[in-house]
């Protein structure tokens, strides 16, 4: 026994040893194997181990213990990654090449594609995954704060997501300043895309890279191009998350204690005697919160589903998905249903085929929810109404608000009757269809032509119920068909010349037509509401009935070379002819050249030897563009329908409605483009700057006539308008280890807008904003000025009986425009946004912050808590700050609002101009990616990741009303007034992502 016990020891102890002696260290050194620099934090793991590893030294050594038969795998960013097997070997140094696949990173441009290192223009690109790191019914609202250059603003909190976006700022005073949106070739509509389905977004931005599009490209163009299926194993992907809507902020109104003293005030300097009892005060309490029965937490909810695959001939991508928001106002939301395919078949060698297909259905529910003043709209009367009243009668009724005291006005609707009793419902179907042949009869050498259709069916339906408060029971429906074709038919050909020489070549026809039909009726008093305003028939009265019919068509020729010797020195240069029905014989025809021209310095010789430069490259680039800024038939004679006397009765009647404007020229912007793109530490660090200075002439707008001339406006070219900024990107790879990892990237976009010219040098004048207590204008176009300035009254505080006084410059005692003066401007002095993405083993974190600095907004609710004539609600300062004969000297020097009476002389002034300057929160997310491949369940679960993600959750800012990112009218002459539109909201979501 004693000897088996021994025997077994000397087995363990033999076998241990081995195993003991079977492990031993490598080490080495790891190097560029181009210039021989060590390669600090180069992953260095067993093959088939996760858990053994190590990372390479600042000297580029490393040290590991292995087995003498294992094998081990270099890996590095930028590098090609690399298997040794050890062989019993101790010593293992490790030259590791640059991989120059994945350095030639591949961007789509203007009908074509380009490396990326080959750039000779401004252009942005915007990662898929930042595209979806938030819920958005429409992918360009993820751009905001991701590509210098580029703002995007959101003008309401709507469920539909209402944006503006200017990249570079505004061109044009008329037309549309809206960028060109191409999806896989096409223009297109953004909302057909779901975000999911992009495979990657570009933003063209100087004139060099957006004149292959012309007269469409002087506001940038955005090019989408979708995901299509890959070689290889079907692979089923499903990204599904659930979110929690609220409001970013609630204004602090007078509850009904406060309101009754604050009025009883008012009366007593109005009327010489107090309305409300000392007993009703005491009971009155806090009242109703009409903003807590307006606003409620609403869900939001997506889901996506995709198959991908495909073979050597065929590739095939289908998704399905769903985008499910309630607004935080009952009775409002926006759904939106998308199906897409994209299938590629290849015939031979020479002959390739494909189509895109996309079907996407957009429900909205909107009625009552927008803005406006006071009590007139849902916004307004939920902050305007009395705490001190109820939303219903006793009987359950509602409760009119009206007149509901002697000092009050009849401007106040009930909210909830608003709410409930009014509806618009809105319907939209968007249909894209699009097809390619491609034919390559030799090397180099590629035809395709390819032809798209674009439907869009959209109806709508308003109606009011017998139950409305505020007028008879009306209804109105109208819908619009629009139709576009296009036809691109393009030529491209490479060409390699003694591996030095590399050429490209495009040419091509396009053609464009659009059709828009649109019809409209109206009816009021229903006998019964079930119908709602599809039993328009049963109306007691109609309105008149409209309709329009539209048609243009544009046809181009363009061209582009582009010229690169060794990847050093290229150029590019181009040309567009547009032909545009919208103007008349002889100015229908549109010209747009473009050149640039890039130099790579760090492939020079007296550049070479620095180790810590990967790449330096200088880009110089001149290009003109074009905005057709006119509505069709604008350059005819036009004829505006009315109603004349004749005899007894009306008839209808005819007369021109303007001048015949034939001389009318294309509105061109002309651009300048200076850029450095800068790589250094192995590319770990990455800059691209860019200075730009464009102007526009021929800008296009609305002038007065004399009236000896039988009409009031005619259309002019009137001047010119210029653009200059400054854009820096910065991206770093700060840690790049085996574990961690953590990438840092921020941007800064400044751009300084100046009306240059004006015709005869005259102001242009902003609408107005619709105030019956203000009826001014608060914007101005002035040459030598930003687009859209705020001219207004400089506020000089109160006189010794607490009412507003103003400055009268020329002391005439009459206030007019020539009293006024520019106090800000809505234009912000640069935007800025920071992304942050961390990764540690299977756990993810990342965060996005976005900022806007120097921009003002004139906050037209604010005008409304001087106007204390109406009775209506005010904010709880006005209690708290307000000029009153009871008052110290010293307190009423301090006060910020006016007297507590009826009347006061309120007039748009600089006290309404606020800093609108923020930094917020807009996404932050935490996710884990669960280790499936532990769970031998790979052959059909690939990935699964779980994850938390919060948007707006804090902003910065020091504006007191509801939201500084704000723009009630949605344009840029009147750009951001705060007319207390839908608000932002904040969101938490919980998602999940799998792959099959």
């Amino acid at each position: 026994m004693k000897n088996r016990q021994s025997l077994l020891l000397w087995m363990l102890l033999f076998f241990g040893s081995v195993s003991v002696f079977a492990q031993h260290v490598v080490k080495g050194r790891i190097t560029d194997a181009k210039t021989g620099e060590p390669l600090v934090g180069v992953n260095v793991v067993l093959k088939g181990s996760s858990e053994s590893g190590t990372i390479s030294d600042l000297n580029g050594n490393y040290s590991l213990s292995v087995s003498e038969s294992s094998s081990l795998i270099f890996s590095y960013i930028g590098y090609v990654t690399q298997e040794i097997s050890v062989k019993g070997k101790s010593v293992l140094d490790i030259s590791l090449s640059e991989d120059m696949e994945a350095l030639e990173e591949v961007v789509v441009i203007g009908y074509g594609t380009m490396k990326k290192s080959d750039l000779t223009g401004s252009l942005s690109s915007v990662k898929s995954e930042d595209l979806t790191a938030y819920a958005v019914p429409n992918p360009v609202q993820a751009l905001q704060g991701r590509a210098p250059g580029v703002q995007v603003t959101s003008n309401t909190g709507s469920p539909e997501g209402n944006f503006t976006i200017r990249i570079r700022g505004a061109n044009s005073i008329k037309g549309s300043n809206d960028p060109l949106y191409i999806i896989d070739g096409f223009p297109a509509n953004m909302s057909s895309v779901n975000p999911d389905d992009i495979e990657s977004l570009e933003v063209l931005k100087d004139a060099s890279a957006t004149a292959i599009y012309g007269s469409r490209g002087s506001n940038g163009v955005v090019l989408i191009t979708t995901k299509s299926g890959k070689k290889g194993k079907t692979t089923v992907t499903y990204d599904g998350s659930y979110g929690i809507q609220s409001q970013i902020k609630k204004l602090e109104m007078m509850d009904a204690t406060e309101y009754m003293m604050f009025y009883n005030e008012q009366q007593l300097n109005n009327v010489g005697k107090e309305f409300f009892t000392a007993d009703k005060i005491a009971l009155a309490g806090k009242g109703t919160d009409w903003q807590d029965l307006v606003y409620k937490d609403a869900p939001l909810q997506t889901h996506s589903l995709s198959i991908a695959g495909g073979n050597d001939k065929t590739k095939f991508y289908v998704s399905g998905s769903l985008f499910l928001r309630d607004g935080i106002i009952e009775n409002s939301g926006y759904d939106k249903y998308n199906v897409r395919s994209n299938v590629d078949h290849k015939i031979s060698d020479k002959f390739n085929v494909g189509a895109n297909l996309s079907y996407t259905r957009t429900n909205k529910s909107m009625k009552s929810s927008g803005g406006g003043n006071r009590g007139g709209s849902l916004i307004g009367a939920s902050i305007s109404a009395p705490p001190t009243l109820y939303p219903y009668n006793e009987d359950g009724s509602y409760n009119n608000l009206q007149l509901a005291y002697p000092f009050m006005s009849n401007a106040l609707f009930n909210p909830l009757n608003l709410i409930n009793e009014t509806s618009s419902k809105t319907k939209a179907d968007l249909v894209n269809v699009n097809g390619f042949l491609e034919y390559k009869p030799i090397k180099g050498l590629s035809l395709k032509a390819t032809i798209g259709v674009e439907t869009l069916n959209y109806t709508s339906n308003n109606y009011n119920s017998s139950r409305y408060l505020y007028g008879a029971s009306s209804a109105s429906l109208s819908s619009n068909q629009q139709t576009t074709i296009v036809n691109e038919n393009i030529a491209n050909y490479d060409l390699t010349i003694h591996d030095d020489h590399n050429l490209n070549f495009m040419g091509g026809f396009t053609y464009q037509q659009y059709l828009g039909t649109s019809f409209g009726a109206s009816g009021t008093d229903f006998i019964s509401d079930a119908p709602e305003a599809w039993g328009l028939g049963a109306a007691a009265n109609f309105g008149t009935p409209s309709s329009g019919y539209t048609k243009w068509v544009l046809m181009s020729y363009l061209a582009r070379a582009n010229y690169s010797y060794k990847g050093r020195y290229m150029a590019t240069v181009s040309f567009r002819a547009d032909g545009s029905s919208r103007y008349s014989e002889g100015n229908k025809w549109g010209y747009f050249p473009a050149a640039a021209l890039a130099w790579r310095i760090s492939d020079e010789a007296f550049l070479k030897d620095i180790s810590w430069l990967s790449d330096l490259k200088l880009r110089l680039g001149y290009g003109e563009t074009g905005s057709t800024a006119i509505d069709p038939y604008s350059t005819l004679n036009m004829l505006s329908q009315g109603k004349a006397a004749l005899g007894s009765g009306l008839v209808t009647s005819y007369a021109p409605s303007s001048t015949l404007p034939s001389e009318l020229k294309w509105e061109t912007t002309s651009q300048w483009n200076i850029g450095l793109d800068l790589s250094l530490f192995k590319s770990r660090l990455r800059i691209n700057a860019d200075y730009y200075d464009k102007t526009t002439r021929d800008l296009l707008n609305n002038v007065s006539l004399p009236t000896s001339s039988g009409y009031t406006t005619t259309v002019k070219n009137v001047g010119k308008m210029g653009n200059r900024g400054f854009e820096l990107l910065v991206e770093g790879d700060v840690f790049q280890q085996k574990e961690f990892s953590w990438t840092l990237s921020a941007n800064l976009g400044l751009n300084k807008n100046q009306i240059k010219e004006l015709y005869g040098g005259q102001d242009i004048y902003g609408s107005t904003v619709g105030l019956s207590y203000v009826e001014d204008f608060v914007t101005l176009l002035r040459e030598g000025e930003p687009l859209g300035v705020y001219y207004v009254y400089h506020d000089t505080g109160f006189d010794e009986n607490g009412n507003m006084t103003y400055e009268d410059k020329d002391g005439n005692g009459v206030y007019d425009n020539s009293d006024k003066y520019i106090a800000g401007s809505p234009h912000p002095d640069f935007t800025y946004g920071i992304n942050s993405s961390l990764t540690f083993k299977d756990f993810e974190f990342s965060f996005f912050l976005y900022g806007s600095q120097g921009n003002d907004v004139y906050n037209v609710a604010e005008t409304a808590n001087y106007d204390m004539g109406m009775g209506l609600n005010l904010r709880r300062d006005v209690f708290n700050s307000h000029w009153s004969s009871t008052n110290t000297a010293e307190q009423n020097l301090m006060a910020k609002y006016p007297r507590p009476a009826a009347n006061h002389n309120i007039k748009h002034s600089d006290r309404f101009v606020e800093d609108g300057s923020y930094l917020r929160l807009k996404n932050i997310m935490l996710g884990y990616n669960l280790p499936v491949k532990k769970w031998k369940v790979k052959n059909w679960l690939s990935a699964l990741k779980i994850y938390v993600s919060a948007q707006n959750l804090f902003t910065i800012t020091g504006y007191s009303g509801m939201d500084p990112e704000v723009n009630s009218w949605g344009g840029d002459t009147n750009a951001g007034l705060d007319y207390l539109t839908y608000p932002n909201v904040k969101t938490i979501t919980f998602g999940a992502k799998v792959q099959f």
